[in-house]
């Protein structure tokens, strides 16, 4: 029997086409198999359930965010302002009249 190297290819072929059909056809133990799931693209979004839903109601909270947090910066340079107010009337005259020469003199 004459073996060329042709035969032994053909041979090498077969003998691993047969152990692949072999090993896919042979059962799984359950606690064996492993799922992978592949995802090519992004994933799909149905715009009308999600965008619409609480669109309104979300603006709405946002507004009413900002315009708390406009209030509160507006309360917060009012009490600044008066705090410095304050300092000025305080420092403005002598809150000890002898340090500017009523006495002593």
């Amino acid at each position: 029997m004459k073996a060329t190297l042709k035969s032994m290819v053909l041979k090498g072929m077969t003998a691993g086409l047969l152990a692949g059909a072999f090993l896919f056809a042979a059962p799984k133990k359950a606690d064996a198999q492993v799922n992978i799931g592949v995802q090519i693209g992004r994933p799909v979004v149905y715009p009308d359930y999600y965008a619409r839903r609480n669109y309104y109601d979300r603006l709405r909270w946002e507004e009413a965010r900002r315009a708390e947090i406009a209030r509160r910066e507006a309360f917060v340079r009012q009490q600044e302002w008066l705090r410095h107010e304050q300092w000025a009337r305080m420092h403005s005259h002598a809150p000890y009249p002898y340090r500017y020469g009523y006495y002593g003199r």
